[in-house]
């Protein structure tokens, strides 16, 4: 099939000769640059023991084994087809091509030339060869199979580690690997969780990028943030959940495995992160918003999930008028994320009956906490104020963990001694400023007063009394004014409406 190197007849010119490498599977102990270097060696010193010492090496380190657009690979073939060299020289042939068609390729841009390919594995093989032609197919339909069984004993492999509970796929951002298991890294996680909890304080991506930046935090790739796509698919991966995703394209197979690895934010922080997200996109769920002239407009939102439902025109008669319908929620819901909202459309015709009913209940509901005597007097702003204290308190709390951790990194050489200087102090100086914003709320915690709830109520009825002389357009600002939004459940076993009031006590 073809001639061994210590039987070849053939000698090479003085010409230098070529050493081409591309990624292999890695070696037994070996990372995959590890790898590559031994193949790089074992073709220097045959190279040196031949007492060739003219060669240039063309290195396709990143290149994929079935991509012939390999560009060292095509810097080596213009070489030899400009005359600069006679021989390649490569650790095994399928380092050129693992198939026939790639295989017919090399061929094809080698005819009409002297080049032959030396292989330290199967010797010599010269491409023009006719008395080789055959073999030489032949064994690239060998190495084509080769790689196939090998792709699906690897898939096979991959698939069942995942199945395992092990993580398959790269680290993301935030983690490192650690035989198979991911761990928190003491930097990058400390990043992620101060995206997460700017985002929960209402901050939009494009600003907390600015201050990533500012505080020198970088990408995985030691890179500046720049992308607000990168950070919101970030955002969405349910790896920061303790859950290890993998799906095979071969097997047509998904496994999610959950409780793999320490989550770094809650299954609540998660819904919460991606509810905000949504909201502040023009079109949250996929659908064409146009403002309605209706009482309702931008009122209602589901009462299963919280999600704004649309209102839009269902038809017109020949009449000239106009049936509108209330959306139904599109939303995904469930602990895990895994089925849609079961909330129906309606129409408003049929909505605006229950809606002026529940106005009345409101109305009379008013009229008796005002002659009520003992009038609630509790003061939502107190209750706002105690809620920043208790969570200035967690996030120092976990600060003052985040410096013992540091430090633990440290003593077991996980964290260098200058990641630790890095981390440490900007920490210090987060714990201060949490500090002096636990004095300030504190502070105004002590000097609230409660409002006057009685006038508040009586405001709301003289507007609800007099609504009705008013255009719709001025009704639906009144009951934008009073109420938070009207929830709608409209499912299959259940009907219900609820009119959430605004808080006015700040």
């Amino acid at each position: 099939m073809y001639k061994p190197f210590s039987q070849a007849d053939y000698k090479p010119s003085d010409k230098p000769k070529a050493l081409y490498l591309r990624k292999s599977k890695k070696s037994k102990g070996m990372t995959e640059a590890e790898t590559i270097e031994s193949h790089l060696k074992r073709l220097t010193d045959f190279c040196k023991e031949q007492g060739w010492n003219d060669y240039v090496i063309y290195n396709d380190f990143v290149a994929k084994s079935t991509n012939l657009n390999r560009p060292e690979y095509r810097k080596m073939l213009k070489a030899c087809l400009d005359g600069k060299h006679d021989l390649i020289i490569v650790v095994e042939e399928s380092r050129l091509y693992r198939g026939v068609y790639e295989q017919t390729n090399v061929y094809h841009e080698l005819s009409n030339t002297d080049v032959v390919i030396l292989s330290l594995r199967e010797g010599y093989i010269f491409p023009n060869s006719r008395e080789q032609r055959l073999s030489n197919i032949i064994r690239g339909a060998m190495n084509e199979k080769e790689l196939q069984d090998f792709a699906y004993r690897m898939n096979v492999k991959v698939l069942a580690s995942a199945k395992e509970g092990k993580y398959v796929n790269k680290p993301p951002f935030g983690y490192f690997k650690d035989k198979d298991k991911l761990v928190p890294h003491p930097i990058e996680s400390k990043a992620f969780r101060y995206i997460v909890d700017k985002v929960l304080e209402g901050y939009v991506i494009a600003e907390i990028i600015g201050q990533l930046n500012r505080l020198g935090y970088t990408t995985k790739n030691n890179k500046r943030w720049k992308d607000v796509g990168t950070i919101t698919r970030m955002l969405e991966n349910r790896v920061y959940l303790g859950e290890s995703h993998y799906d095979s394209k071969m097997f047509d197979e998904s496994v999610i495995v959950r409780d793999t690895h320490q989550p770094l934010l809650t299954i609540e922080e998660y819904q919460e992160v991606q509810n905000m997200i949504k909201s502040r996109s023009r079109n949250p769920q996929g659908i064409r918003y146009t403002k309605i002239n209706t009482v309702l407009d931008r009122l209602v939102v589901c009462g299963k999930c919280g999600s704004r439902l649309p209102i839009h025109k269902s038809w017109t008669n020949k009449e000239g008028f106009t049936s509108y319908q209330i959306g139904k929620c599109q939303k995904v819901i469930g602990d895990y994320y895994e089925k849609k909202c079961s909330n129906k459309s309606i129409s408003l015709k049929e909505l605006l009956p229950h809606f002026y009913n529940a106005i009345e209940t409101y109305k009379e509901t008013l009229m008796e906490e005002i002659k009520s005597v003992d009038i609630d007097t509790t003061n939502d702003k107190k209750i706002s104020v105690m809620n920043q204290i208790k969570d200035i308190k967690r996030r120092i709390a976990d600060i003052q963990t985040q410096i013992q951790n540091a430090k633990g990194y440290l003593i077991k050489g996980t964290l260098s001694e200058a990641d630790y200087v890095g981390l440490v102090p900007p920490l210090e100086n987060d714990k201060k400023e949490l500090n002096m914003s636990l004095e300030d709320n504190e502070r105004l915690l002590g000097s609230l007063s409660e409002y006057d709830r009685n006038s508040v109520i009586q405001n709301a009825i003289d507007l609800l009394n007099n609504i009705e002389n008013e255009s719709i357009e001025n009704q639906n600002r009144i009951y934008r004014l009073l109420f938070e939004s009207l929830e709608l459940v409209n499912t299959e076993d259940e009907f219900e409406i609820r009119l959430k009031e605004k808080d006015v006590s700040n």
